[in-house]
C-alpha cells in the first residue's frame, strides 16, 4: 500500500501532465539550465540561481493546480516564479539592483528579461542561434579564435583574457571586435532565415 506521501506526488504528476501536456521531466531537462543562466544574472551568484532555479521548479510542481494555460504557457509562468524568487533573495540580503543597470555591453537587465519572458519558440530560436555561434566560432581562425571563446563562451574579464594572451586591452578588443564582426557577417543569412522561420 502506499502512503499519503506517495499518493500527493502521483496526484501532483498526474495534474502536472494534464495541465501542461507534458511530463514534469522534459520541462526540468528543457528549462534548468535556461533558468540558472537567467537567475544568475539577476543574483550575480551562480551557487544561488542553482538554489533558485530548483526551488522555482518544485514550487511549479507543488503548486501547479494555481496553474492557468489560458493566461501563460508554462515556461512564462516558471520564470515569473523564479524571478519573484530571485528578486526577493536580493531583497532579503539588502542587494539592491536596478533593473535598468548595464549588465553585459550595453544590454540591461530589464532588456533581458523582456527576452527570456516570451514564449518557448524564443528559447528554440536562441538554442539555434547560439549552436550556429558555437560552429561559426569553431571554424575561426587565429588571432580571433581563442580571444573570441574565452570570451564569449568561457565569460573571461578582458583583463583575464589580456593577461592569459600576453597583450593589452586595447589590442584585445579590437580583436574581439573584429571577431565579432566576423561572426556578424558569417551568420546574417543564417539568422535571417531561422528569424522568419518563428515568426
Amino acid at each position: 500500500m502506499m502512503d499519503k506521501t506517495t499518493l500527493d506526488f502521483k496526484k501532483h504528476e498526474e495534474l502536472f501532465k494534464e495541465k501542461t501536456g507534458k511530463e514534469f521531466i522534459f520541462f526540468y531537462e528543457k528549462f534548468y539550465p535556461k533558468l540558472v543562466y537567467y537567475t544568475s544574472r539577476m543574483c550575480q551568484d551562480y551557487d544561488k540561481a542553482l538554489d533558485i532555479s530548483t526551488d522555482s521548479f518544485m514550487i511549479a510542481f507543488e503548486k501547479i493546480d494555481k496553474y492557468d494555460k489560458e493566461k501563460a504557457q508554462f515556461s512564462t509562468w516558471l520564470f515569473t516564479i523564479a524571478k519573484n524568487l530571485t528578486l526577493q533573495d536580493i531583497k532579503n540580503t539588502k542587494k539592491t539592483v536596478s533593473i535598468d543597470v548595464e549588465i553585459d555591453e550595453g544590454s540591461t537587465l530589464k532588456d533581458f528579461l523582456t527576452e527570456v519572458e516570451s514564449n518557448e519558440e524564443y528559447y528554440d530560436l536562441v538554442e539555434k542561434k547560439a549552436n550556429s555561434m558555437k560552429s561559426k566560432i569553431d571554424l575561426l581562425k587565429e588571432p580571433y579564435k581563442s580571444v573570441i571563446e574565452m570570451r564569449e563562451i568561457q565569460k573571461m574579464s578582458y583583463k583575464d583574457i589580456a593577461d592569459k594572451v600576453g597583450i593589452n586591452l586595447s589590442t584585445l578588443k579590437s580583436r574581439i571586435r573584429n571577431a565579432r564582426q566576423i561572426l556578424i557577417k558569417d551568420t546574417k543569412k543564417e539568422f535571417e532565415v531561422l528569424e522568419e522561420f518563428y515568426q
